[in-house]
């Protein structure tokens, strides 16, 4: 077996989605694997016929023709899976739950999640942390403050477990509500009526086809999909602008080692420029770029605003690269540079960023992205890709949204012994 492990290296949204796509078809790869993260992805796959998914809880390889497996730190969302996998069947996929399997230990995010998550986030007035207000966050937060009482995905075989989980949980959700209730008295009243039982019913009929497994599906090759970007992660990424997951490689290593896989190569995802989509330090960020840019994948939301973009900083994503242990980089969005595209390769006080091994140093870290002075000088397409080999082996290339607009280099046609995309 051969495992391929992709990994953002950004804020998230760098094309996580489309190398996927890509490599799933230039591999043959009949699986793909969620490793961490939840329905609050976004991971945008374009077809050159102009069909389009953005998956969230499906892997990116689906319309490629590979399966999925949601690996034991993935969040489910029932209400969402279902909507999801209606729309692949419109777009020709005749049975997505056939195609999918999911670890029984996978949590599951319900309405009472969602809600003290935008509650929550409502709370923090302009000092929000950045959230996408699906409850993922919520969901794990939840997890490591009551354990087993959490709702796995095992849970909604059993409706009797599931009801007895879903009324402690929302007696729980009410009673922090009572702080936070002036802020949404409606939803607090509505959450305040509903019904366990009615509730579990709604989640096993939106989840009743799910398939559990304990283990990874057999395979010749597997692509495994990461979520969010390393800059996000709650361990390597900035407080308290963070999620709550572990987002660098670490679980998709876990895993590869447990099924026995040896074959294994990580790459690190990114744009040719950077982007952040919620609040945070973002010391490249430039409105005119940011205005010129439109990206349809990541529309404008209550939750997080605008997407913002800037010149790429070499500085943060040398640092994703070094605590992701990457092997090689995945370049997108090469087209959308501007004629005269721009980079930062250090800063004013430092040329490198240091890595956190504590809470208070990655607040450190925060501060110091706050008030950090780039130092930001003109550049050419190919510069930025020179920079960018000097990271780490530039192995794929993108400069449109298709798999068609993809094209692998020598590094990669070496490291990843990589054939001719037949089925292309």
């Amino acid at each position: 077996m051969k495992a391929i492990i992709t990994v953002g290296l950004g804020f998230g949204d760098e094309g996580k989605g489309a190398t996927v796509d890509y490599l799933t078809r230039i591999l043959n790869a009949e699986l793909v694997v969620r490793y961490s993260g939840g329905a609050q992805a976004g991971h945008n796959v374009v077809l050159p016929d102009g069909r389009r998914h953005t998956f969230a809880q499906f892997g990116a390889g689906t319309l490629a023709g590979a399966k999925t497996y949601l690996g034991p730190r993935v969040i489910i969302s029932p209400s969402t899976i279902l909507p999801e996998a209606e729309h692949l069947q419109e777009l020709g996929v005749t049975d997505p739950f056939g195609m999918l399997e999911v670890h029984p230990d996978c949590l599951v995010s319900t309405a009472y999640h969602v809600a003290m998550n935008r509650l929550r986030e409502s709370a923090r007035g302009a000092g929000k942390h950045g959230s996408c207000g699906l409850g993922i966050g919520e969901t794990r937060h939840y997890w490591l403050r009551y354990g087993q009482d959490a709702i796995f995905a095992n849970d909604l075989v059993d409706r009797s477990t599931l009801v007895a989980k879903l009324t402690l949980l929302r007696d729980r959700c009410l009673l922090e509500m009572q702080e936070l209730a002036q802020l949404d008295r409606d939803l607090c009243e509505r959450l305040h009526e509903t019904m366990p039982a009615y509730e579990a019913d709604l989640v096993r009929d939106m989840s009743y086809e799910l398939s559990l497994s304990r283990r990874l599906p057999d395979c010749t090759t597997a692509i495994f999909e990461g979520a969010q970007g390393v800059l996000l992660d709650e361990w390597k990424g900035f407080h308290p602008y963070t999620t709550w997951s572990t987002v660098t490689p670490h679980h998709a290593l876990e895993m590869a080692e447990e099924a026995g896989i040896s074959d294994v190569t990580v790459l690190g995802v990114t744009r040719a420029y950077s982007t952040r989509h919620g609040a945070g330090p973002f010391p490249t960020w430039c409105p005119a770029m940011s205005a010129e840019i439109v990206d349809a994948g990541n529309p404008t939301n209550q939750w997080q605003g605008s997407i913002r973009s800037g010149p790429l900083d070499l500085v943060l994503l040398n640092y994703a690269a070094r605590v992701s242990g990457v092997d090689g980089l995945v370049v997108n969005c090469i087209d959308q540079l501007p004629d005269r595209p721009r980079i930062c390769t250090e800063y004013k006080d430092r040329k490198q960023t240091d890595v956190p091994h504590s809470l208070k140093d990655q607040e450190q870290l925060t501060t110091m992205l706050e008030a950090t002075v780039p130092i930001i000088s003109e550049s050419t397409v190919d510069g930025i890709v020179d920079a960018l080999d000097e990271v780490a082996p530039v192995m794929i290339t993108a400069a449109g949204q298709t798999h068609a607009d993809r094209q692998t280099t020598v590094n990669a046609t070496m490291a990843l012994s990589l054939q001719c995309a037949t089925k292309a």
